[in-house]
């Protein structure tokens, strides 16, 4: 076994049971969960516009990142909204009053604004999810803790499942590449191999885990995989040109052999909303 590899079981071994564990609980435990995910993903994002030569207010946008999952879980999208608005001006202000003009103050805010919404609003759309907020309008579907949890990790385990099955199918399959300004080793055999596993996990997943609460029929639960696949790519695609912007292969070294925590994230940041909103008006 490789180095790497044994630290990226190892890094596994601890990150997927502390997830579990952090989702299973709920209600606030799994917000600020989140939240610190989010926190820690937007303090990568700064670091690396710093490297691009941008600067973003770390600590102010850090706590705005943070506090989207729990403002989302106790005041909803409405409050979530109402967050986003103000800081805007909230940020527009301290960038005027804390870093010279000839840094950008402006480009600062606009980039810390982006940043918190980007990871933390982007994250926020899990916590509906496990809280039950579609298909178990029980809040978890009268079955206590258990089916909320397996339906937010539905949108996960489909990213997984696609990235694996990329990774593989590019290997094997890949001669043309899907993105190859953004992303030179993505090939569109492994798009195609990304959206089959996104399909079948749509499918095999409800059909195992969540058989009592899962209303969509066959036609839609196709569509759901394929929605939810192809932004999960997009995901991918999306902070594979952040990181070339900004010169640089991974977002930290923070989880050794995986990169950073945005690298964890890329994909699930789109796929977690597509989820839901799929959800939300088709089920």
């Amino acid at each position: 076994m490789s180095p790497n590899l044994r630290k990226r079981l190892a890094v596994a071994g601890v990150g997927i049971p502390l997830c579990a564990l952090l989702t299973y609980a709920g209600g606030y435990v799994f917000a600020a969960g989140l939240g610190v995910v989010a926190a820690v993903g937007y303090r990568e994002f700064a670091g690396m516009m710093r490297g691009a030569g941008t600067r973003a207010l770390v600590v102010p946008g850090s706590i705005a990142a943070f506090l989207f999952p729990p403002v989302v879980l106790a005041a909803g999208f409405e409050g979530a909204a109402l967050l986003a608005t103000g800081l805007v001006p909230g940020f527009a202000a301290l960038a005027l009053a804390t870093i010279d003009l000839e840094d950008r103050p402006i480009r600062s805010a606009a980039v810390t604004t982006f940043g918190a919404l980007y990871v933390g609003g982007l994250l926020a759309f899990g916590v509906p999810l496990r809280e039950g907020w579609v298909l178990l309008p029980q809040g978890g579907g009268g079955g206590g803790r258990i089916p909320g949890t397996l339906l937010f990790f539905l949108p996960v385990a489909l990213t997984w499942i696609a990235d694996t099955a990329a990774y593989a199918g590019g290997r094997t399959f890949g001669k043309r590449p899907l993105a190859p300004r953004v992303s030179p080793n993505k090939t569109i055999a492994g798009a195609v191999c990304a959206l089959l596993g996104s399909v079948a996990v749509a499918v095999l997943y409800p059909r195992f885990l969540l058989p009592d609460a899962w209303t969509l029929g066959l036609p839609r639960t196709l569509a759901f995989g394929l929605v939810v696949g192809v932004l999960a790519i997009l995901g991918d695609l999306a902070e594979s040109a952040l990181k070339r912007e900004c010169g640089v292969k991974d977002s930290s070294r923070l989880l050794p052999g995986h990169g950073g925590m945005l690298d964890r994230l890329d994909s699930v940041l789109w796929a977690l909303p597509a989820a839901l909103l799929f959800l939300a008006f088709a089920a």
